[in-house]
Parts: C-alpha cells; sequence; structure tokens
C-alpha cells in the first residue's frame, strides 16, 4: 500500500472539454480519505490480530 496510484486517466481529461478541475480535486481528496480510513482500519485490525492471545479470542 506505499505506492502511488497512477492518475494519468484523470489527467487525461484535462484536453478535453468537459473536464473540471474542480470535480477532479474532489475527487482526488475523497479517493485520499477514503484510502486513509481504509490504511488506519487495516493497521488496527492487523494490531489486534498480533496482541491478542489465541485463547481471547
Amino acid at each position: 500500500m506505499n505506492q502511488t496510484t497512477d492518475t494519468s486517466a484523470v489527467s487525461l481529461l484535462a484536453c478535453e472539454d468537459g473536464f473540471d478541475p474542480i470535480e477532479d480535486r474532489l475527487r482526488a481528496n475523497i479517493r485520499s480519505t477514503i484510502e486513509t480510513v481504509f490504511n488506519e482500519e487495516l493497521n488496527s485490525w492487523h494490531c489486534q490480530l498480533i496482541f491478542t492471545r489465541p485463547n481471547e479470542a
């Protein structure tokens, strides 16, 4: 999850008539927020697996 997602598909839309930079920025912000929440939840779950004793599960 340390790889940067390729956003070249979004950049290709910059040449089209329907390109909206505000929408592009909003999509990037929402995607970043979702990725952050997902990574935090995944990290929390992983820590629970590591620190939970087998007889407590």
